[in-house]
């Protein structure tokens, strides 16, 4: 029924698809993909897109306990704003990663009968990870006006720390999407990959615990410069350190570089191995 669907609306847009306006056709096509999926995640479901809510409210009570036994440190943040400002945007990345990972394999119906850009799997991927995102945010805002946080002008910093965010699942997404078509095992593993990131990153604990030897290699992740970056214009109302977002903007550059090229290699077999 999908493929029907898909096969009609390249037909109603047949022009763009051979023509000069190919952009626009992407975009329908990936927003066709958002609206089906999103629409079918949260079908029959009870509590429907507030789902997006429990993981980082979850995670939230769990690392609050856990504080508890650790003595964790926030510089005089109320511990549930510190975590669930990195929370937040952590659930972002990895929900986008791991719907990336079976996105190519999920539409293999679509993709043995209809000559299109594959990008617009892993992308609808994220983009419905984003509406999750922003579900989620509305919690987040609730909690600063609770715990009266100061909203001063580098609030503007979000925007731009949002597209960095959504640059660095592409890349991943490009790159566990295209393995993940030929390997099962790569989308199996992906749950696990993301518990390990989780905890190399400041989400519940502050990047001042990490010792200082261990700093500059803990700095080559690239969602510690965008975490730390969400939750010093959320909560401390400051800019992002420079030094820890360039090092991310570099590393999401290389990933890209790195993963885009090869997902569009391996993606002319992807009809033949599905």
């Amino acid at each position: 029924m999908q493929v029907n669907y898909f096969l009609e609306l390249k037909k109603k847009y047949k022009n763009t698809f051979e023509g000069k306006e190919r952009l626009r056709n992407f975009i329908v096509l990936l927003w066709a993909l958002v609206m089906r999926d999103f629409k079918g995640r949260y079908r029959r479901s009870f509590l429907g897109p507030a789902w997006a809510l429990i993981q980082p409210l979850f995670y939230m009570v769990i690392f609050t306990f856990i504080r508890g036994v650790l003595n964790i440190s926030t510089e005089g943040v109320p511990y549930v704003l510190f975590t669930y400002s990195a929370l937040v945007p952590w659930s972002f990345f990895s929900n986008a990663v791991t719907r990336c990972a079976p996105s190519v394999y999920s539409n293999a119906g679509i993709v043995k009968k209809i000559s299109l850009r594959r990008e617009v799997f892993p992308l609808s991927s994220i983009v419905i990870s984003l509406l999750d995102f922003l579900i989620a945010s509305f919690i987040l805002i609730g909690m600063m006006i609770w715990f009266r946080v100061p909203i001063t002008v580098n609030i503007f910093w979000v925007l731009p720390l949002i597209l960095l965010l959504s640059l660095l699942s592409a890349g991943v997404g490009f790159f566990v999407a295209a393995f993940g078509t030929y390997r099962r095992d790569i989308i199996y593993a992906i749950p696990f990959l993301m518990q390990f990131w989780l905890l190399a990153s400041p989400v519940m604990y502050p990047l001042g615990q990490v010792p200082e030897r261990w700093k500059s290699f803990y700095a080559v992740n690239p969602l510690v410069g965008l975490i730390e970056g969400f939750r010093e214009v959320l909560v401390r109302g400051s800019p992002p350190n420079e030094g820890l977002l360039l090092t991310s903007i570099v590393g999401i550059m290389i990933i890209l570089l790195i993963s885009w090229p090869l997902f569009r290699y391996m993606s002319q077999y992807f009809a033949d191995v599905l």
